[in-house]
């Protein structure tokens, strides 16, 4: 019993010395060590207000802990920590076990020093150690461990730093951090949940859980309201811009971790904001933003896939400036002196990694862009950009884009240098899918739209309108060379006007389409096929005066090809184009339609261009010449002007020219004159013929041959030998004209010799030679019934005696035959082959009065000596053989011209006769041609007057009035 007792006091005493021990000696011992041994280690003062241990429950408890620094600031600060063990189930289940852990009021004052030293690293003070080597390391495995829950409670963090010039400041305010069973024991899966306050505005909230053998993390962390100025400046020498302190960032991220066979991390976002972003730099706005919205964001380490799900950014604004030290948006972010290596590093680092994986949908962008060019002084200003894309996909350098497109409103571009200012309104551009792979493009459909585009240069006063553009392109590639399959341009108007040479161009419905355009890697192009068609053009010429409209243009092209600036083409059609050309100056105005032009294997190089085959097909041509107050002076000027222009152009040509056989089927000529009294109008139909190859070498000749229908029945046909280089050099044309009815030339008539023409038929056999400039013509006419209307007044008509002309110049079968050889040399600027015809006929017309014996005996091969007057020798008056050869002459002439009388008077030399012989010779002169020629009555008038000159008497030739 004794003992039993004795041990009972023993165990009480123990017991109650360890309370003891536990309830102060303990946290005694405790406190004061602590202090010590921090004090010698650090180089702050440590401070503890109270140390609890309760022995029974287990409870620890520290009061208002703290190290305070020389500057006498608390460093770290902990108002309260309670630990609560569990030491029997600990023992019981062979593991370390707390039951509960609360650190409470926690402060830590971090500063960062200007050397970028922190306050906490360099605590402890400097000791020496012995280094120690150690051949081997056992590894021993930690006992388990589990901690039923710490709390973090009221924490507050200060992080100062002095590495800028202006002191940068950081608050982790109200720190909560609540975390429950966390440890190693029976792997236990701990949930933990972090808030606390970043400086004033910033929520930021961690929930989740965590695992510790394999490590596993899991869980989602909010933040809401991050001020981005507030993290940017901690280190301002990191960037050259100035960011406003509204811009904030939203987020709500979810994280997993798993580390059982690999380091897997994956996160993806719920929220992704941020918001009124405004950027300076030198006291100018250079970008802003709205709002940035991703909806959905994951990251996937293992797999290395990155996802981004509807993203919007609204009102994004970039101002890029172009001035002395670059494009600011390159110099945003200061460069470091490692950076170069530290990115090398990064490449050779990432040469063995297996490519990522970065998918992108429906992404939506609208913003504003201005680029200032300080340097060329010019500026670039694009508003209400709006671009879309349903998905990008990118693996390593591969990348496809479906379903882009950008709009823009309106774009302006002013180069204040050159005077040049560029702008369009609503440009809409789309792409159906673009594939790169590297330097490869592909782009399988792409369509451009533009309401309008306006382009002005001040200097050289040109200026381009377009409006209602079109663009469609399939199967673009891009690579060492450029192909496309298709392209249709569509352009509703397009205007150029140049004020310089006073030019102006427009185009409506202008639609061109190109099929497979290959540029090889040798910048050669080849086109497959191209096609404008529907186009309507103006082209107007303020210097020359011209106008010329062309509708319904269709223009095919077949293989074009361009190598080393050789051009071929295999084939070049026209198809039924209208045209109109006028002469806003002279009214002169041309027209075709029905046009069917065909040129065949075109080659054009340095020194030669060559077209193998032309046929032209079923043109209509009408040409219309306007009433005009020209003169034949400014006529003859214009067209010498236009010779020495000729020369000009003939002087530069350098490139050898070879056209082939021209073809012409089924043409139609259309004349109009309105410059006469009565408007005058022709047709040539049914033209065809060709025109042999034309060269431009010094010797070559081209020959011609063309067949035509002059109005109803008339026929016409050219042929001929030219030199195309120079028709001085040689020319030899012949041209027919038959069966022409003379009446439809009334109108010229009419205004140069006042007379209608009611009936007759013309026939022209012209032939032209000239050799190195020599010119000999003949000219043949034949007109047969040729019968004159009624007189009409013009002011250019040339008083003739047409009658008289025609009664002496047409045959028994009234026909008149007329030959008017020209001749002359064309390089003199005085000759005009029109003007000498003109001459000549004018001349053969005047003869019926100034010497119808000549007109009239030249249609009898008689001189005009032989038969204008009867021959008598002094006191003479018998006709004999002598009288007889004028008067049988005359006689034949009568009896083929019934319409014509001869007239004439009795005549003596009154020096040497009497005037009885005079009468005698008269009347024998009347009786011989009466009685023995049977000549009527009529043609031979004997005149009263007697002349007292000469023994001959003079014949005179009148038409009998009818």
């Amino acid at each position: 019993m004794k003992a039993l007792k004795i041990i009972s006091y023993l165990i009480l005493s123990l017991l109650f010395l360890y309370i003891l021990s536990g309830f102060f000696l303990l946290p005694y011992i405790a406190k004061k060590e602590i202090v010590k041994n921090l004090d010698e280690i650090l180089i702050t003062k440590t401070k503890i207000e109270k140390i609890y241990f309760n022995p029974l429950t287990l409870n620890l408890e520290l009061k208002d802990f703290s190290l305070i620094d020389e500057k006498d600031q608390e460093v770290v600060g902990l108002k309260n920590l309670f630990i609560d063990f569990r030491a029997l189930k600990s023992i019981e289940k062979k593991h370390f076990h707390i039951k509960n852990i609360l650190l409470e009021g926690i402060y830590l004052n971090i500063i960062e020093e200007e050397k970028g030293v922190f306050n906490l690293a360099s605590l402890l003070k400097p000791t020496k150690t012995k280094e120690e080597e150690t051949n081997q390391k056992e590894k021993t495995k930690l006992i388990d461990f589990l901690v039923s829950k710490i709390v973090l409670k009221d924490t507050n963090i200060d992080f100062t730093s002095f590495t800028d010039k202006k002191k940068y400041n950081l608050h982790l305010k109200d720190i909560n951090y609540t975390i429950y069973d966390f440890g190693t024991f029976k792997n236990s899966l701990s949930s933990n949940n972090l808030q606390f306050k970043l400086n004033e505005n910033t929520d930021v909230k961690i929930s989740g859980g965590l695992k510790i053998e394999p490590f596993l993390a899991y869980g989602k962390i909010t933040i809401s309201n991050l001020k981005i100025k507030e993290l940017l400046d901690f280190d301002k020498s990191l960037f050259n811009f100035e960011l406003n302190p509204e811009a904030n960032i939203n987020l709500a991220l979810n994280y997993n971790i798993d580390t059982t066979n690999d380091f897997n991390l994956f996160l993806n976002s719920e929220i992704f904001e941020i918001n009124d972003l405004k950027l300076n730099q030198n006291q100018k706005e250079i970008a802003r933003l709205n709002k940035l919205d991703l909806k959905y964001f994951s990251f996937d380490l293992n797999n290395q896939e990155l996802n981004f799900k509807d993203l919007t950014i609204n009102d994004l604004y970039a101002n890029m400036i172009l001035d002395k030290s670059g494009v600011n948006f390159a110099n945003l972010l200061k460069e470091q002196k490692d950076e170069k290596e530290i990115k090398s590093s990064n490449q050779k680092n990432n040469l063995n990694n297996k490519p990522w994986k970065i998918n992108l949908e429906n992404i939506n962008l609208n913003a504003n862009f201005d680029f200032h060019d300080i340097l060329n002084n010019s500026k670039l200003n694009i508003k209400d950009i709006k671009a879309k894309t349903s998905n990008i996909n990118i693996v390593d350098d591969k990348i496809n884009i479906k379903g882009a497109n950008l709009v823009t409103l309106n774009t302006k571009y002013i180069d204040n240098n050159n005077k040049l200012n560029i702008s369009s309104s609503k440009t809409d551009l789309t792409h159906d899918d673009i594939f790169i792979n590297g330097s490869k493009v592909e782009i399988l459909n792409s369509a451009l739209k533009k309401d309008k585009i306006v382009f002005e240069d001040e200097k050289l006063k040109l200026k381009i309108t377009t409006n209602n553009l079109g663009l469609e392109l399939s199967k673009l590639y891009i690579f060492d060379e450029i192909s496309f399959d298709l392209s249709n341009l569509k352009l509703n108007n397009f205007i150029l006007e140049d004020k310089n040479n006073n030019i102006s161009l427009s185009s409506k419905n202008s639609n061109l389409k190109v099929n497979n355009f290959l540029l090889d890697k040798q910048n050669n192009i080849s086109i497959n096929k191209s096609e404008l068609y529907d186009t309507n053009v103006n082209f107007f010429d303020s210097n020359s005066s011209f106008d010329i409209n062309t509708k319904k243009t269709n223009l095919k092209i077949s293989n074009f090809n361009l190598k080393k600036d050789v051009i071929t083409i295999g084939q070049i059609l026209l198809k039924e184009p209208k045209i109109d050309i006028l002469n806003m100056e002279s009214k002169l105005k041309i027209e075709a339609k029905d046009i069917n032009l065909d040129l065949n294997k075109l080659v054009s190089k340095e020194n030669l261009f060559k077209i193998e085959k032309t046929n032209l097909n079923n043109p209509h041509i009408s040409i219309i010449l306007p009433k005009s107050i020209q003169t034949k002076d400014e006529i003859e000027n214009s067209d010498l002007t236009k010779q020495e222009a000729d020369k000009k152009v003939e002087n530069k040509k350098t490139k050898r020219v070879n056209f082939g056989p021209i073809n012409i089927k089924n043409m139609t000529l259309d004349f109009e004159d309105k410059n006469l009294p009565i408007p005058f109008k022709t047709i040539i139909s049914k033209l065809t013929g060709e025109v042999s190859a034309v060269k431009n070498r010094a010797n070559s000749t081209s020959n011609l041959e063309i067949n035509g229908v002059v109005d109803n029945y008339g026929v016409a046909k050219i042929t001929g030998i030219v030199n195309p280089n120079n028709i001085k050099l040689l020319t030899d044309v012949n041209m027919k004209f038959k069966n022409i009815s003379i009446k439809n030339f009334t109108p010229y008539t009419a205004k140069f010799v006042g007379r209608a023409i009611k009936d007759g038929k013309l026939e022209l056999d012209l032939n032209y030679n000239i050799s190195e400039s020599n010119l000999k013509a003949k000219n043949s006419i034949i007109i047969k019934k040729l019968e004159l209307g009624e007189k009409i007044e013009s002011k250019d008509a040339v008083s003739l005696p047409l009658d008289l002309a025609i009664t002496l110049l047409e045959d028994s079968s009234n026909t008149i035959d007329l030959n008017l050889p020209v001749s002359g040399n064309v390089d003199d600027p005085e000759f005009s082959i029109a003007a000498i015809v003109w001459k000549a006929f004018v001349n053969l017309i005047t003869k019926a009065i100034t010497a119808p014996f000549s007109l009239i005996g030249s249609l009898f091969n008689f001189s005009e000596d032989e038969i204008n007057s009867v021959d008598f020798n002094l006191k003479e008056s018998e006709i004999t053989p002598i009288q007889k050869e004028t008067l049988d002459k005359i006689a034949l002439i009568l009896n083929s011209k019934k319409e014509f009388a001869i007239s004439f008077s009795p005549s003596f030399d009154e020096k040497n006769e009497k005037e009885k012989i005079a009468n005698q010779r008269a009347l024998n002169i009347q009786k011989y041609l009466i009685e023995e020629k049977s000549i009527d009555k009529k043609q031979v008038i004997l005149e009263k007057e007697i002349k007292k000159t000469s023994s001959n008497i003079d014949l005179n030739l009148k038409e009998i009035k009818k």
